[in-house]
């Protein structure tokens, strides 16, 4: 045997003796106990066992309040839960694309871009195309939003260059127009995204079409859980019960007070004169 195996053997020795040395402690002071009470008087005895009686009802009933409070608990998160999950639908993301010089994202029920984020509705589109049928398309677009919304993405150049007479555009170069009632913008598309783009394109208008089916669940979701959790933070009959309970449990003393008064009795007696004295 090596000196780790020893060691390792010393310490359960050691870990076995102190629970058999623990055992018949506690063995012992409750033997002592037991004497203890089987010495009382019959008035002394009632007394240790109206005391007895008093605190395993209190005990109880402080768990079961204490039960209650953590099912409450246990109930207000999970309705506080449903709330923040009804509140997220439609939120997630559903497509992205970023390419030369900007993002978009697609949620169920917006369009997300850095220079802020739309609503979805029916009239949101998304055109992939080149510049110069951009420039001829959409022009009224850009001139309407430009007037009162926001414009982001190379919008300018697009429009301003290909104005210009002579110069050479790439056909391979594409670019991904979204437009809403009070927004357009343009980002440049990677020359190998073409497919990629297109299908983001496509996405856009499907969410755009659903969007206000979306927005409407979530908006009769959030309106059942939170009715759900108003009613929860109002459900306080069970937890007012058990705390009543508890409460009448730990003023529930009479019969320690009639063993007090028999006990204070008895001693009134021993101390009273004996006649002759």
């Amino acid at each position: 045997m090596n000196s780790s195996s020893i060691v390792v053997l010393i310490v359960v020795i050691i870990l076995i003796a102190a629970a058999v040395g623990s055992f018949f402690l506690i063995r012992a002071k409750r033997r002592k106990e037991m004497a203890r009470i089987d010495a009382l008087s019959p008035v002394e005895r009632e007394h240790h066992d109206a005391l007895v009686e008093h605190e395993a009802a209190v005990k109880g009933a402080e768990k079961s309040h204490q039960s209650e409070v953590k099912a409450r608990e246990s109930r207000m998160k999970a309705a506080e839960k449903a709330l923040s999950k009804a509140q997220q639908i439609g939120t997630t993301k559903l497509a992205g694309y970023r390419g030369k010089d900007g993002f978009i994202n697609l949620t169920g029920t917006t369009i997300q871009t850095a220079q802020g984020t739309w609503n979805l509705d029916p009239s949101v589109n998304a055109v992939v195309d080149t510049a110069g049928n951009l420039a001829t398309s959409s022009r009224s677009t850009f001139t309407r939003v430009a007037a009162g919304g926001l414009l982001f993405g190379p919008v300018g150049a697009i429009v301003g260059g290909v104005a210009k007479k002579g110069k050479i555009h790439d056909t391979r170069e594409l670019y991904l127009m979204v437009e809403g009632p009070d927004f357009a913008g343009v980002v440049t598309c990677n020359p190998d995204d073409g497919a990629k783009v297109r299908q983001f394109a496509v996405a856009v208008k499907q969410a755009a079409l659903n969007a206000g089916n979306i927005a409407g669940q979530r908006e009769h979701a959030v309106a059942q859980t939170f009715a759900a959790l108003d009613a929860e933070k109002s459900n306080l009959g069970a937890l007012t019960q058990a705390a009543a309970a508890l409460e009448a449990a730990r003023n529930n003393t009479g019969r320690i007070d009639s063993a007090n008064r028999a006990i204070e009795a008895g001693r009134v007696v021993l101390s009273a004169p004996t006649e002759g004295e």
